[in-house]
């Protein structure tokens, strides 16, 4: 069974979506002071410092949940927002084991690490297919029109 790139597309943009806005939420608590685990690190941080820098960390994930729940309205018109997630998500993979790798570590760092990857590898695979599904649509449709 063949599924069609728009969906695959829209699943991508809605999966991205929720998985951005459960971080948002879960770092606003983070902000209001509740002690919890970093769900992308497993990190548990402390002070007001750190939480102004989960406060603004979730006002932009909140604001990026929004583009991508706008990008599965137009799923083709907007793929582009998929690759840049997909940067986005390897660059903080590669930033946290640069500059944060002996603060950070155990199981949580692992989950969230392996969960970016996955989730960027997936919407970069995505991206690339619609392209390809899209161009055998219109051959066919060159072809026959």
């Amino acid at each position: 069974m063949k599924i069609s790139s728009t969906l695959m597309l829209k699943s991508m943009f809605i999966l991205g979506a929720i998985v951005d806005g459960a971080i948002a939420v879960s770092w606003f608590l983070i902000a209001s002071g509740m002690r919890i685990p970093n769900i992308l690190n497993g990190y548990v941080g402390t002070g007001s410092d750190y939480q102004l820098a989960m406060y603004i960390g979730a006002m932009f994930m909140a604001g990026w949940t929004v583009v991508l729940a706008w990008g599965a309205i137009k799923p083709i018109e907007r793929r582009g927002l998929l690759l840049i997630t997909s940067v986005l998500l390897f660059l903080s993979v590669v930033v946290e084991l640069v500059f944060f790798r002996d603060m950070l570590g155990g199981a949580g760092f692992v989950f969230g690490v392996t969960k970016r990857i996955l989730l960027a590898a997936l919407a970069t695979a995505i991206y690339f297919y619609s392209f390809r599904s899209i161009d055998r649509i219109s051959k066919s449709r060159g072809k026959t029109g």
